[in-house]
Formats: C-alpha cells, structure tokens, sequence
C-alpha cells in the first residue's frame, strides 16, 4: 500500500495525529501534496528554515515563526466542510519541550472536530508522548 493509501485511510477515519518514518521527505511531501489536490484538502508545510507555507507557497500563511506556532496555525488552517493538513518535516527535533509537546496534544485532540491533520515527517520514529 503507498503512503498516501495509508494517509487517506488514516484520514478517513479521523486519525489527527501521524508519524511517517521518511528519508525521502520531497517525495513524501509530493505525494502528500498529490492527495490533497485529489480531495480537495488544504495543505500546509512548516520547517525551521521555510516558515509555514500553504498551498502553492505564494499564499497567504497564518503568523508562525517558531514551532508552537505551526502547530497553532493548524486550527486556522481548516475551512468549514474541509479538511487540512499539516505537515511537519524533521519535527522529531523539536519533541524535547514541553510547550510543544503540549501544543502538539491540543493539535492533535482538536484535530477531530476541525478536521486539521498533523503529519511529522521524520527519519525516526521518537514519540514525546508515550
């Protein structure tokens, strides 16, 4: 089954929060991307480098410098009726503090209601919340 197999599965059935394990994370990243335009689902990227990006890139993005903030703009992501996704590449290295961490559990048990799915893309698996 491919990755976004999986994610609209996961999707579907209303998993906010996933880990994809990925050292190839453009190839992840464009097939996320290919999912999203296929349902018409909103899709946002945030790295430490970048900032947050939505959609094509040229659009207009919520404030979010640091990490706490990207995972807060997820909420501002979602459309009434749609779904959104963020996407979070080498998010594994920012897991070490509690305020994200925190951040990432609100994200992640709002997510059900806003439909915003929050997606770390990492080469390992670390999970802060075990």
């Amino acid at each position: 089954m491919s990755l976004s197999q999986h994610l609209h599965e996961y999707i579907a059935t209303a998993f906010t929060g996933m880990w994809v394990r990925s050292f190839e994370h453009e190839e992840a990243l464009a097939e996320i991307a290919g999912l999203c335009r296929e349902h018409g689902w909103g899709l946002a990227v945030w790295d430490v480098d970048r900032g947050l990006r939505v959609g094509d890139a040229s659009a207009e993005a919520p404030e979010a410098q640091g990490p706490v903030a990207a995972i807060r703009a997820a909420g501002a992501l979602a459309r009434p009726g749609g779904t959104a996704v963020l996407v979070l590449p080498n998010f594994h290295r920012f897991l070490h503090g509690a305020e994200v961490v925190q951040a990432l559990a609100h994200a992640i048990a709002e997510g059900k209601a806003a439909r915003t799915f929050v997606i770390v893309l990492a080469p390992v698996v670390e999970s802060p919340m075990c």
